[in-house]
Order: C-alpha cells, then sequence, then structure tokens
C-alpha cells in the first residue's frame, strides 16, 4: 500500500532557546534530513522546512503557524488528494528513526511506536488515511488541538520501535553528547 509520511516541523524549540530543532545537525546530518532519509513513501514535511537538504519534499505551513501538530497533519493532507494510502505521522526531532521499524508500523495500521519507558508516542504512528481524515473531521477547527485528542476512540496496536529510534531531542540537554551537537 502506497504510504505517505508526514514529518511535523512546527514547533517553536522553546526548550532549545528558540534554535530549530529539525534543523540542528546529527551525524553530519540535520534531524529533519534523518527523519526523511528514513521515511517510506511521499514525504511532506508540514511546518518549517529549515534544514531540509534532500529533494522531492513537500514543504506546508499549518495556519496560523505555530497552531500544533493537529494544525501540521491538517495542513499536510490539505496538499494531498483523499487515497486508500497509510499515513506515517513523524515528529521532526527524532534523529534516530529506523527504516526498517517504520516500515513495520506502516504494514499494521493503525500502529503506534512504543519507546525504551513503554510510552506510546504519538508522533511515531501509522494511521489508515480514511481514519485520519475522519478524526481531523470530528475534531474541527485543529488549531491548538493537544495530538493525543487526534487519537481518542481509535486502537491502535502498540510496537516496541528498537531502542533508541524515537529518541527525541527537545532540549540542550537531550543534544549534549550527539555527534555535531
Amino acid at each position: 500500500m502506497e504510504t505517505l509520511t508526514i514529518v511535523l516541523t512546527g514547533g517553536r524549540s522553546t526548550r532549545m532557546g528558540g534554535r530549530h530543532k529539525p534543523a540542528l545537525l546529527v551525524g553530519g546530518s540535520s534531524i529533519v534530513d534523518r527523519a526523511v532519509a528514513a521515511a517510506p513513501g511521499r514525504v511532506v514535511i508540514a511546518g518549517s522546512g529549515e534544514g531540509l537538504t534532500l529533494p522531492g519534499v513537500d514543504v506546508v505551513r499549518e495556519d496560523p503557524p505555530f497552531a500544533g501538530p493537529v494544525a501540521g497533519v491538517a495542513a499536510a493532507l490539505s496538499c494531498v488528494a483523499p487515497g486508500a494510502r497509510t499515513v506515517l505521522l513523524l515528529g521532526g526531532d527524532m534523529p534516530f528513526l529506523d527504516a526498517d521499524f517504520l516500515a513495520q508500523l506502516t504494514a499494521e495500521t493503525p500502529a503506534i511506536a512504543r519507546d525504551d519507558a513503554g510510552r506510546d508516542q504519538y508522533l511515531c504512528a501509522a494511521w489508515p488515511e480514511e481514519t485520519l481524515r475522519r478524526r481531523l473531521a470530528e475534531i474541527g477547527d485543529p488549531a491548538n488541538v493537544p495530538v493525543r485528542r487526534l487519537y481518542e476512540g481509535v486502537a491502535f496496536q502498540a510496537f516496541d520501535a528498537p531502542a533508541g529510534s524515537v529518541r527525541d531531542v527537545d532540549s540542550p540537554e537531550d543534544l549534549a553528547g550527539l555527534d555535531d551537537g
């Protein structure tokens, strides 16, 4: 089945002192480039394209800017015609995403990654497109809606992600010790 990957990069990065997290370098590449390289199918960036150097990626902005991840998902889906595909939602601050694991998630929709601490990662999940569009319609205005609300009433199968693969970079402490940090 065809996959559409939405990488969410629209945050303010306040815990990073305003440094755009997806543009930070880890291992010689920006975090957003690393996410895009691991992502299957067509990729749409929802938010800022800062740090993106890979070709063939669409960039859209949520309306209004900084309106949160649900608004980013809505903006990304508005730029593609509806179809019978899998939609993979990814946070743009995860430098260690594993392509094989993401392929596993997209094969088992609806599916969500579980991190090393056993927590579901809302920004590493695969949805049937029809279900995701239905949830957005049920929510209505997506601006400033908590991402967990998007998941209400949808039963996801949780998969344990490979160790460290869904680790995100939210603060200077998270970045400390990583290559190029």
